[in-house]
Formats: C-alpha cells, structure tokens, sequence
C-alpha cells in the first residue's frame, strides 16, 4: 500500500536500527548539528531508562518482551531496553562491557558464573533490596543456585533439571526405584533394547546417581569432596547398569534421542530441551526420578538456574532492581510458564490451574523440590573433565571407583591449587 510504514514498537521494548535519514544540502545539515546534538543528548538523558542484555530467542523471548511492553507503559520515564547478545558471545562481552561502564545495567544468564563475577566485583549483591518475603516468593533451592559467599547475587527467572522419560507403548507406569528401573533390563534386552539411556559418561547426566547414593562435589564448607564412599558408589551403580544391560556403555545426547525415538531406550534421563529431540508420533510421558533403592533417597539431578543480574556500574540500581522484581513477579513467571513452557522457581504460579495442570510443567515443578543447586564457585570449572574421565574409566571396568575417585580429587585439588597461585 502507498505510503505504508512499520508500524513503531513499544518504546525500549526492543534495540532497533535508527532509519538512516534522506541526505540533506551539507550548508543546512551543519547549521543544524549542533543545535541536533543538544537536543538527542537532552533527550537521551531525560529518557534513559534500564538496559537488559539477554540470549532469549523464540517463544522466550516473546514473553520477555511482553513483561517488558507492560513495565514500559506504566513507567514511561523509566523504560526497559532489551538487547539481544548472542550466548556463545555473552560471557565474554559481558566481561569486558561492564567494568569499562559500557555494559548493561541488568543481564539474564545461567549461574555458572556467578562466583567469578562476584570474585571480580562484576555484579551488585542484592541483599540490600531482597528481604525475606520476597525470597519466598522462590523456591529456595533456585535462591540457593543464586547464592555465593552468603550474599545474594541475583533473582531466579527460571530452572531446569533431569527428569525421566518414559514410552508408554514400552512402560505401562514409571519406575518409581532403581530396582524397577533394573527389572526393565531383560525384557528390553530381548528386543535388542535398553531400560535406560541418558549421558552416563557427563558428570550433569551421572549427578542423580551421586546424590542420590549421598555423594558429593564440594562439602558444606565448599571445600572439594569427591573421593567419599557415596561417591565410590554412585560410580559403581553407573558401571553396573552397563555391566547387567540396563543402560548403554557410550551414550550421548543424540545418541539418547535416537535410542528413544526407534523403541531402543524405553526410558530415558534428561532435561526439558528433550521434548524438541521426540519424534512425532512416539507415545510419551515423563515423572519425576526414581528413589535409589540401595539408599531410600531420591536420585537428584543438578538444578541450573537462570536470574537477571545486576551490574555493578548500573547507573540507577533502585530503578534497576524495581525491574528485576517486576520482571520476576509471579504474573510475569505466569506468562512465561504459559506462553514459553519455561519452568520457572515461583512457588505461587503452580496454584494457577493451567499450570499446575500442564502434564511437563507439574512434573518439573516436582522434581525442582528433589534437586541439587549446581555449584557456582569458579573452582567447579575445574570438576568436569577430570570427573567425568574418571567416570568413564569406571563405566568401562578398568578401574575401581574408590581408588580412582582419590585420585581424581588429588588431580583437581591440585588444578585449585594452582589456580589460586
């Protein structure tokens, strides 16, 4: 249509490219510059409002720019400015943004990285604006995820855990233990099938067996705690699955999905971005991980968290912080679990009926409860491989799960070591 233009978005909804303007006589363009200058800079510092980086894409993202739109019309002289990083690409840039005061006042990302950001006084601890009420509005387990040196560094927007999967033309209930996991093994076995399949050689897919036999990675006092025990026996569990055919001896994440989609695996453990890898017409249901039979406690995975963040060189953290609470309201925890299937650590949004209906949602708010927070001191960087070698080692029989986790904890206390020098 002649004339048609894009209609203009929510004010700071969203980060757009300014239309390069028609070229003008150079004498008139540089009589009005400078009067030009003044007046976007007057503008730009009467108007500036709250700068939130983030990684959302699809569905994610929408809802996020929704929770955005609404702040945005309520408090027109504070908007929210969502910008768009890519992940692969956010640590990094985030790293160096921020200290040289050109990065964003508040940011979304995993906790991994928290206990290094805090360490380099990258982000504001929140205790100064978080008092108990408000914390309990979060299951306090994601609190936990969001927690370093006893300070409090970030809002929890949304979780993620394991939880187990099962083809209901193969299990006509979920095993509630791992004793009835193992008795899935020789009917599967016949049809050249397995009970389970998950990422038995990765420290995050071996985690429910570990604190599930009482295991640990770091004790209370977050010293390193690997060579225990439990530990020995979460190992020898994970070999002896393979050994009595429960589970395959290599198993990856395409692996898995492959394995369950073609009747191979008639259970499988993993996370909520399992559901995109299940084929069309495969008849499934998930429930929460079984007890560990050896034990009577429940096999718990890691629990990963996702918050907003805030910046140490934010230019306004009142206002800041007003956002992170709005963005992290149980109606905006709401419209994300409905719009995006986002689990999310609200504790009151599961009294909505559709949400506390929705068969994924139910189960994962479930399982949030038998969880463990994932480690966010930097030192858990230095965990992974040396683990999950050792754990290869043991799955494949070569080595005893006792000596090698010893070992194995002298290997990585000695990474620390060095890190620290």
């Amino acid at each position: 249509m002649l004339g048609w233009r894009p209609p203009t978005p929510p004010l700071g909804v969203e980060r757009i490219e300014l239309e390069q303007a028609a070229p003008r006589p150079r004498r008139t363009l540089a009589m009005w510059l400078p009067l030009v200058i003044l007046f976007v800079l007057s503008a730009c510092e009467s108007r500036r409002g709250i700068v939130l980086w983030h990684a959302y894409q699809g569905t994610e993202r929408d809802a996020l720019m929704r929770s955005a739109a609404t702040w945005n019309a309520e408090h027109p002289d504070q908007p929210i400015e969502l910008v768009g990083v890519p992940y692969k690409a956010f640590a990094d840039k985030l790293t160096s943004a921020i200290p040289g005061g050109n990065g964003p006042d508040l940011f979304i990302y995993p906790q991994d990285r928290i206990g290094d950001w805090a360490d380099a006084g990258v982000i504001e601890p929140l205790e100064f604006w978080v008092d108990d009420a408000r914390a309990d509005r979060f299951s306090s387990e994601a609190v936990a995820a969001m927690s370093y040196r006893g300070s409090l560094w970030g809002l929890p927007l949304a979780v993620e855990s394991l939880v187990l999967y099962y083809r209901t033309d193969l299990v006509t209930h979920p095993p509630r233990t791992t004793d009835e996991l193992i008795a899935l093994g020789p009917t599967m076995r016949r049809k050249d099938g397995y009970a389970l399949a998950y990422s038995n050689r990765n420290l995050y897919g071996h985690a429910p067996w570990l604190f599930g036999f009482g295991g640990t990675v770091f004790d209370e006092h977050g010293a390193l705690a690997i060579a225990t025990p439990e530990a020995a026996a979460a190992m020898g569990f994970a070999r002896d699955l393979v050994k009595g055919g429960v589970a395959a001896e290599r198993t990856d994440g395409s692996m898995v999905a492959t394995m369950f989609n073609e009747r191979k695996a008639a259970t499988v453990i993993s996370g909520p971005w399992f559901v995109s890898d299940i084929a069309s017409g495969v008849p499934w249901k998930i429930a929460t991980l079984p007890i560990v039979s050896a034990t009577g406690k429940p096999a718990k995975p890691f629990l990963g968290t996702e918050g907003i963040l805030m910046s140490a060189r934010a230019h306004d953290k009142s206002a800041a912080f007003a956002v992170m609470e709005a963005l992290t309201s149980d109606s905006a925890a709401a419209q994300r679990a409905k719009l995006a299937g986002q689990v999310v650590p609200n504790i009151g949004v599961y009294d909505d009926p559709a949400i506390a209906s929705d068969p994924l949602l139910s189960v994962f708010r479930a399982q949030l409860e038998q969880s463990v927070p994932m480690p966010i001191t930097p030192a858990m960087r230095l965990v992974w491989t040396p683990y999950e070698t050792a754990l290869g080692e043991v799955i494949a029989g070569r080595v005893d799960p006792g000596t090698q986790l010893l070992a194995t904890e002298r290997e990585i206390a000695g990474y620390i070591l060095g890190a620290h020098k």
